[in-house]
């Protein structure tokens, strides 16, 4: 079973949309996919985003999104990102 396959699965990631629409929303949405499954998934499920998508473009859309601090973590974690500068000493 491929990466989207499974991320497609975890209906708790996307609990508020059908899911017969999961699948176009992993293909055509994600700048919506990556920060939801930053700030509500496992590392396993970030780790496919990352491996789906390419870190360059994940990197691309969280510097472009809105935050948490949740997903700040993770993605300074997972990628090295820090665009507020929360972790710069």
């Amino acid at each position: 079973m491929d990466v989207m396959t499974k991320l497609a699965e975890r209906r708790e990631l996307f609990w508020d949309v059908a899911e017969s629409e999961i699948p176009t929303l992993l293909i055509h949405a994600p700048e919506w996919v990556v920060p939801r499954v930053f700030e509500y998934g496992t590392v396993a499920d970030i780790d496919a985003v990352i491996r789906h998508y390419g870190s360059e473009k994940v990197s691309a859309i969280l510097h472009a999104s809105t935050m948490r601090p949740v997903t700040r973590a993770m993605a300074f974690l997972f990628l090295g990102i820090d665009p507020a500068g929360y972790y710069a000493s």
